[in-house]
């Protein structure tokens, strides 16, 4: 099953390093040096958020839509139970 969740974005001025946040899953962010690498960092570790969310037996939060405009990340994990 497939998540999706709302991504910001946000530039560094002086180090220009990217940063990537999640605010729907607990504002799970990472950062890299472009927005690629930012958003790969970020996947990782929301990946592995969720994981733990299902080992833990907690809620993972319901997908969000573009309705508003604006980036989603899609999140595969292998086991996803319909909270």
């Amino acid at each position: 099953m497939r998540r999706s969740y709302r991504v910001e974005l946000e530039t560094d001025p002086l180090t220009r390093q990217v940063s990537a946040t999640l605010p729907t899953l607990n504002c799970t962010s990472d950062f890299g040096d472009t927005a690629e690498e930012a958003l790969s960092n970020l996947r990782f570790l929301a990946e592995g958020l969720v994981e733990l969310l299902l080992e833990r037996g907690e809620p993972v939060p319901a997908s969000e839509t573009a309705d508003d405009g604006g980036l989603l990340m899609a999140l595969h994990v292998d086991e996803f139970n319909d909270l």
